[in-house]
């Protein structure tokens, strides 16, 4: 059944949809205005975005500009059905979901089923898929699985970030920013020939900032960025037939090590507080700390109450440390009618990441994460195109190493009271979590080396059935093994639990697996394709390290149906692009915080089938010449099937990070100033639903539905060289969550917040 809400919704978003307008434009042959053709890679080629059968979003450099997106994932907000979770925080381990489909786990080691790929190099690790957008040509999203064309077989879809290439022409800019909580901006790009057949392009961006979050316990600002990020291009035309593309890259960044929000969930007396006590504030932790109210931590010190979104008591502050640097080579040759590409890359970075887990004046939890990763893969393909059929075939290698290395101090003021002595477990009655105080004053340590071996064969082809039939299918091959060894120990002899030397646990294993493609796309005209689709989708299984040894999960597979259309209408003043998809997921790998005898543990198992189904629609519209709209609506219904774990059964839960609806849009318009420029005034949006951040559905781990607006207003002098622009973003100060971790045998949840309201300017010049 629909519901009013539901119904009310989809009303209120197509209503928009016909009050708004926007599009990039470009003059067409016959002088009038018409939406920017846009080429995208998805299928490993150069083509048009309407001819290309694929439920693709596709970024420009002046959108990306536009929206003002800073991290790779910024461009979540404004792409359909594509959300992302921040369990370690805006600077930690994303959760990317696309459709549904995601892992949101914290860990480092689990790479997720949504593949992220930079210049055609997948990035391996979870802490390195937030990164600062340099010097970027394009970005594409490409919704549903993926694996008979792009490198690493990936169940939820791909993102492809393309950076500006070397050009034989001098070209470059450089802009400069400030904004609230002193924010600084510098970035910028030069590049040019190097004699006849070689070309470079460097590029950098340094950003700062004082932190937005106030710690009332010490009176320093929080949530600060310092961040880094550097890379150089240099491409060699060997002959007509080689070209030759090397690509080195790296940065760092030293950003404050993120601050919770701290939400008590006990009574007085121990027990867990009815839901609307907690959420109301009436709540307080172990040690009857709350945010709500004045306090005294048990060393005497005294802490204000600190009720506002952008502020908390904070005994631990600490810097992140990430070191990161990379280098490809590309290789195009072309002999006869075959195109031999090869791509080889090498990444390392090296992660450490202190964090406040208990977000709170007193010393309960405090935690270190830290990731040394290595990743190696060489991917050769040679490709093939005539008039009615083309083909693609290759060979993909991967070698990734890391050792995670973990730590957490526990109940460290309790520990004069209780280490060494003989304790008696002295739980609240009445807490149904049973958890013991005393027994539980200890630092733990684990750590983990990890090696995944990923090779693959994969064939795609295309056929033109018929001039408007055509006919695209393609096979995987995907072998991978795994080998994990893990320690787990007590840092502390006193506390009865002697540290354990070496890797006591270890185990590997190794997947196989067919997966492919098929897809029919039909050109009824020269301004609309339909086409259909049927793929299967494989993430190979792995191993968690647990406080006892280790636990194998297996792999998960996905059938994916969909049908959609690309239509261009009203002379090619409006882009209207669609999709509609239905997921049928078996062995689905879910990621769970449970609590188990009092204390809790993150797991990962295949606990579930699911089952999901939605749409996406894109619209692009050019109502007059100067005015410029892009707007976008995705629907999602998911849900975990026979999805059982000791601690009860939740089938039937929606799956975390997938709101229901989003929304999104742009509107820009341009007021002409004969010889002195072009101003632009543009406001941008973004909507979403309801969205859980716990395979349990656990209500206090869940944020309401909200919207985001920003506005900028920009000059453009009359030759193009000078833009100064000023911007507002969450003009509206929307307080809302992120994400939220269940830490309640502690008395309290995490609770990670987005971004205040702020502004800022920019100036940019292009010589």
């Amino acid at each position: 059944m629909f519901s009013v809400k539901w119904i009310t919704r989809w009303a209120c978003a197509f209503m928009v949809v016909g009050m708004c307008a926007n599009a990039y434009p470009q003059e067409s042959t016959t002088g009038t205005a018409m939406i920017e053709e846009i080429i995208v890679t998805a299928q490993k080629r150069e083509e048009n975005l309407q001819e290309t059968p694929v439920s693709v979003t596709a970024f420009t450099a002046d959108a990306i500009e536009a929206f003002g997106f800073r991290q790779s994932v910024d461009i979540t907000a404004q792409t359909p059905n594509f959300s992302v979770g921040y369990p370690n925080g805006d600077t930690g381990v994303p959760a990317p979901f696309i459709r549904g489909v995601g892992l949101n786990d914290f860990g480092v080691l689990n790479q997720g089923p949504v593949a992220a790929y930079t210049d055609e190099t997948y990035i391996s690790s979870n802490a390195a898929q937030i990164f600062q957008l340099l010097d970027v040509e394009r970005v594409e999203v490409l919704r549903g699985p993926q694996g008979t064309l792009y490198g690493r077989n990936a169940t939820g879809g791909a993102v492809n970030f393309v950076s500006r290439k070397p050009t034989r022409e001098w070209d470059g800019w450089v802009r400069a920013g400030y904004g609230s909580w002193d924010m600084t901006k510098f970035e910028g790009a030069w590049g040019g020939p190097l004699g006849d057949t070689t070309a470079f392009r460097a590029a950098f961006l340094k950003t700062d900032s004082d932190g937005w979050m106030k710690n009332r316990f010490t009176g320093n600002d929080q949530q600060g960025i310092d961040e880094f990020a550097w890379r150089v291009l240099l491409e060699t035309q060997l002959t007509d037939d080689l070209n030759v593309l090397f690509n080195v890259r790296g940065g760092k960044t030293e950003s404050d090590a993120v601050q919770y929000r701290h939400l008590g969930v006990w009574d007085a007396g121990g027990n867990m507080c009815p839901t609307a006590d907690i959420l109301a504030g009436l709540c307080v932790d172990i040690f009857g700390y709350s945010e709500e109210a004045p306090y005294t931590t048990l060393n005497g010190v005294d802490v204000p109450a600190t009720p506002d979104y952008d502020e908390g008591n904070y005994d631990f502050e600490a810097k992140n440390d990430t070191d990161f640097w990379g280098v490809s080579l590309t290789v195009d040759w072309t002999i006869g009618d075959y195109i031999v590409t090869s791509i080889t890359s090498f990444d390392d970075m090296d992660d450490f990441r202190p964090e406040e887990t208990d977000d709170g004046p007193n010393d309960i939890l405090t935690g270190e994460l830290a990731v040394d990763q290595e990743s190696f893969s060489q991917e050769v393909r040679i490709s093939w195109e005539g008039d009615q059929w083309s083909w693609l075939g290759g060979v993909y290698y991967l070698d990734d190493e890391a050792t995670d290395n973990t730590a957490f101090d526990i109940l460290r003021d309790f520990r004069p009271f209780f280490v060494g002595d003989d304790v008696n477990c002295s739980a609240p009655v009445g807490n149904p979590s049973g958890f013991c105080p005393e027994a539980f004053v200890f630092k733990t340590k684990s750590g983990t080396k990890q090696e995944i071996t990923s090779f693959a064969l994969f064939f795609d082809t295309s056929v033109y059935l018929s001039d408007q039939l055509k006919l695209s299918a393609g096979l995987r091959y995907t072998d991978e093994e795994i080998e994990h060894a893990s320690f787990f120990f007590f840092d502390e002899p006193a506390a009865g639990n002697p540290a354990q030397p070496g890797y006591p646990a270890s185990a590997d294993n190794d997947f196989s697996n067919v997966s492919g493609r098929a897809v029919l796309d039909y050109q009824i005209n020269d301004d609309l394709m339909l086409y259909g689709s049927i793929t299967t989708g494989f993430k190979a299984g792995g191993i968690q390290s647990t406080s006892d040894g280790i636990a194998p999960y297996d792999e998960e597979e996905l059938l994916s149906y969909e049908v959609g259309f690309k239509s261009m209408l009203a002379d090619g003043r409006i882009r209207f692009n669609g999709s509609a998809f239905y997921y049928d997921y078996s062995d689905l790998q879910v990621f769970a915080f449970v609590i188990v005898g009092g204390i809790g543990f993150s797991t990962i198992s295949n606990a579930a089938d699911a089952e999901i189904y939605g749409a996406e629609f894109e619209l692009q519209w050019l109502p007059i010449d100067n005015m410029f709209v892009n707007l976008g609506l995705g629907w999602l219904s998911t849900e975990y099937k026979d999805f059982v774990l000791p601690s009860g059964d939740f089938s039937g839960n929606d799956i975390t990070m997938s709101p229901e609806l989003t929304f999104n849009g742009l509107v820009q318009y341009d007021i002409l100033l004969d010889g002195i420029g072009t101003v632009t005034l543009q406001t941008d949006f973004n909507y979403q639903d309801e969205v859980w951040f716990d395979a349990l559905n656990n209500p206090l781990l869940r944020e309401d539905d909200y919207w985001l607006w920003n506005a900028r207003v920009s000059w453009t002098s009359a030759d193009d060289k000078w833009e100064v622009s000023a911007f507002g973003r969450n003009l509206g100060d929307e307080e809302y969550m992120v994400y939220a971790f269940d830490l309640s045998f502690f008395g309290f949840n995490e609770e990670m917040i987005g971004t205040p309201r702020h502004f800022g300017i920019e100036a940019t010049y292009r010589p």
